[in-house]
């Protein structure tokens, strides 16, 4: 079996430089590190993994734990994750809760067994005792991304909702919208709160408070589309636009306005949030607001992994949206 002074041998490095490129590797320069990966190949040399996280005490594995793992949404935000994961030597395991708080639980109960090193939320659907347990006694790294908690101090990388909620109203109000509805996700989570405070403020802003209707889904195709219904059927307070919390549920909404006969965008305005990759492939495709999903799970595993080397590290990261404009928006037709 090839050892690692045979590698840095080969590489014309020290032992401590090749430890460095596979442990940490964005510590060190690419030009060494493909250095070092050329001396691998060149010497056949594998990690022992194991005996090393023995040594450290570590897993070398990190849980990301998703609220609905159907959902598109978060496919880009887990390759982020798993870029960096992987290039730092880490394991990424997937959890699906289910938007089921009891079932974090068990993804919980991997870390004090040393199993995992740490866990990425992209679900607020945690319960509080679990996570106020977990920070009380330190007993592993925590980082949320995409969502949030209003009243923990977790690190977090999100985005802005409110502001691109807003973005969006100003939007349909600048083509000529007045009747807007909206259709928001679960009423008790953090980031539609958020879109829908940006929702009201900027429609107050325009004029518009108090005539809006708003329904609640729970981000999902079915209930957008079930929604949809209700929004659209009554012709006489019928909105000329709705703006969706997620795409999934305006792809619903999409498919309601057809059942009723209505053209999109002449009968009605559609935009959702999210841009994921079916958004341009919907008839006709989908006005989105756009998060940057990948470079979410990049940046929350960065953060992670800082947290677990004990490094200084930016607590709240808020990355831009996008308003991206396709064919489900336009000018609304005179009633």
């Amino acid at each position: 079996m090839s050892t690692i002074k045979e590698v840095a041998s080969a590489a014309g490095c020290s032992t401590a430089t090749v430890s460095r490129a596979l442990a940490t590797p964005d510590k060190v320069s690419e030009a060494t590190r493909a250095r070092v990966a050329r001396a691998i190949a060149e010497v056949g040399y594998t990690p022992n993994g194991a005996a090393r996280s023995l040594r450290r005490r570590e897993s070398r594995t990190i849980v990301a734990l998703l609220p609905d793992i159907s959902n598109p949404f978060f496919s880009e935000i887990i390759n982020g994750i798993e870029d960096v994961a992987h290039q730092a030597g880490y394991r990424v395991l997937i959890g699906d809760c289910e938007r089921d708080p009891a079932r974090a639980g068990a993804y919980f109960d991997l870390l004090p067994a040393n199993q995992a090193d740490g866990v990425l939320l992209l679900t607020a659907d945690v319960p509080p005792a679990l996570l106020d347990d977990a920070r009380r006694r330190g007993r592993f790294p925590l980082v949320m991304a995409c969502e949030f908690f209003d009243d923990r101090d977790l690190p977090t990388v999100t985005v802005d909702n409110y502001r691109a909620a807003g973005q969006a109203i100003d939007y349909l109000v600048a083509l000529g919208h007045r009747r807007i509805a909206t259709l928001t996700g679960p009423v008790h989570n953090p980031i539609c709160r958020e879109r829908e405070r940006g929702v009201s403020d900027t429609l107050a802003a325009h004029g518009l408070a108090g005539g809006a209707q708003t329904l609640a889904g729970d981000f999902g195709v079915h209930s957008g589309h079930t929604q949809g219904l209700a929004l659209l059927t009554p012709s006489h307070t019928r909105p000329t636009a709705i703006f969706c919390h997620s795409d999934e549920m305006a792809i619903g909404v999409l498919k309601a306005a057809r059942q009723l006969g209505l053209e999109v965008p002449r009968d009605v305005s559609i935009i959702g949030f999210d841009d994921i990759r079916l958004s341009e492939y919907c008839d006709p495709e989908l006005t989105t607001i756009s998060q940057p999903r990948a470079q979410i799970g990049q940046a929350a595993m960065r953060l992670l992994l800082g947290l677990i080397r004990d490094e200084p590290v930016e607590r709240q990261q808020v990355l831009e949206t996008r308003l991206i404009v396709r064919q489900s928006t336009g000018q609304p037709e005179p009633r």
